[in-house]
């Protein structure tokens, strides 16, 4: 990640020294609440969105990010801005994906196209996404070109119309579906290029994308369950949620959990290297489930079992993957959220198995009013997974969707709908996220 890391020492203006900053910001502060009064630093949110191909498999990550500077929203609209959100590349497992094959976009002002700012994004899997209102002057066309025979891709947004400069600069065209697909004259003169499906809210927008001739796709879709018909879960998921019970019974069992996990051979071996793993460098190597569950004491035995659980439950596909990251990185945001702020009067950690819990029925293809029956829940919580908008936690599901989403021009008003601090909801995503991220980065 050299290429990145330069491209944030170069946007930023930040010499060979400077760049120890960078690597001491890699640690994540405790206390949630920020102390900077930068408005760069304290204002920007970053997140990534999979795309997905026509099979529903991971194809690659786009990274989003914008501020909120005075009331105003904005989008990278410095160079700094974009330096600092790239630098946080590293943290949620962009790098790791990039091993797998896996493409990044990224999108770029024409300012930072003139300046060559898109060369510090690795060659066969960098993707430069022309921002809005960056224009098709020749300079910007010329850097493009010359990006593309450096081994980058190009990718530019359509709207109504489709210069045919655009054609001949992109690599792959970016159409809208959050509204309406788009007419068939103009695909008509999309031949030879692949066509990305941005804002595909459902699994229906998936599918009639797919019939256009579109080949990638990105929303909220991935959140929705693909339902198996007549699907039952195994012997080993009923041994998963059994577990899950025992971690939730109102007085902590420690013979009973230590035994349900020793009968199951897999979760097991996940837990014991996930625990053994360099990235927590624990002193003493864990050995045994009972040793594991004497050392860390119930709650936090719980915490890593039940993502443990969770991981295991998602298998070895990419999309179940995602979902269960995404998952644990809801759960570990709500359980930061309430523990800030404490008079809302939420157990964080109820809040923490609600996150975990929410994209269960995506992940395991069965419809949520049948998951949650099975779920160590009350029935407040089961109405909140089911999709009830009237329950007391809906607020806080609704501000997590929108920093998933991406969708910054909202984003201020919910916060201060709720009562919150800018910079503490920012540091709590941000933790949640890199958290979500070493779990899985450490589990491989």
């Amino acid at each position: 990640m050299l290429g990145i890391r330069w491209l944030c020492r170069k946007a930023a203006g930040l010499d060979v020294r400077d760049e120890l900053l960078f690597r001491v910001g890699k640690v994540r502060p405790t206390n949630m609440t920020s102390t900077s009064d930068t408005p760069s630093e304290g204002s920007l949110f970053f997140t990534k969105q999979p795309i997905l191909d026509a099979k529903r498999r991971i194809w690659g990550y786009e990274l989003l990010g914008g501020e909120l500077r005075e009331g105003i929203y904005q989008v990278f609209s410095k160079n700094e801005s974009a330096a600092a959100g790239l630098s946080s590349s590293t943290y949620f497992g962009i790098q790791e994906a990039m091993e797998r094959g896996k493409k990044v976009v990224v999108a770029f002002d024409e300012q930072s196209i003139l300046e060559g700012l898109p060369r510090a994004l690795p060659p066969s899997h960098g993707i430069v996404r022309v921002s809005a209102g960056s224009g098709c002057s020749q300079e910007v066309l010329a850097a493009l070109q010359a990006f593309r025979g450096e081994g980058l891709e190009v990718l530019f947004g359509v709207t109504d119309t489709l210069p045919e400069a655009i054609c001949d600069s992109g690599d792959i065209l970016a159409f809208d579906f959050s509204n309406r697909a788009p007419a068939p004259e103009l695909l008509r003169q999309c031949a030879g290029i692949t066509l990305l499906a941005k804002g595909v809210k459902n699994l229906e927008s998936f599918d009639v994308a797919k019939e256009m001739g579109f080949s990638l796709f990105q929303g909220s879709f991935v959140k929705e369950p693909e339902l198996v018909p007549d699907r039952k879960l195994s012997s080993n998921e009923i041994s998963r949620i059994n577990m899950l019970r025992i971690m939730e019974s109102s007085e902590p069992d420690f013979k009973a959990l230590s035994e349900a996990v020793k009968a199951d051979v897999t979760v097991s071996f996940r837990l014991l290297s996930f625990m053994n793993s360099p990235f927590f460098g624990f002193t003493q190597k864990i050995e045994s489930i009972d040793h594991a569950i004497r050392l860390l004491g119930w709650v936090k035995v719980k915490s890593w079992l039940r993502a443990v659980i969770l991981a295991d439950m998602s298998g070895q596909e990419e999309g179940p993957q995602e979902l269960a990251a995404l998952s644990l990185q809801r759960a570990r945001f709500l359980e930061l959220i309430t523990t800030e702020y404490d008079y809302w009067g939420f157990n964080p950690g109820t809040l923490f198995l609600l996150g975990m819990f929410s994209l269960l029925d995506a992940i395991l293809g069965m419809p949520m009013p049948q998951v949650v029956e099975l779920l160590p829940l009350d029935a407040k919580l089961k109405s909140t997974l089911c999709g009830d908008p009237n329950t007391e936690h809906q607020p806080l599901f609704d501000l997590m969707e929108c920093l998933e989403d991406a969708r910054w021009s909202d984003l201020e008003g919910q916060i201060a709908q709720l009562g919150f601090d800018l910079a503490v909801v920012k540091n709590a995503h941000a933790s949640a996220r890199d958290w979500a991220s070493s779990f899985f980065m450490a589990r491989s």
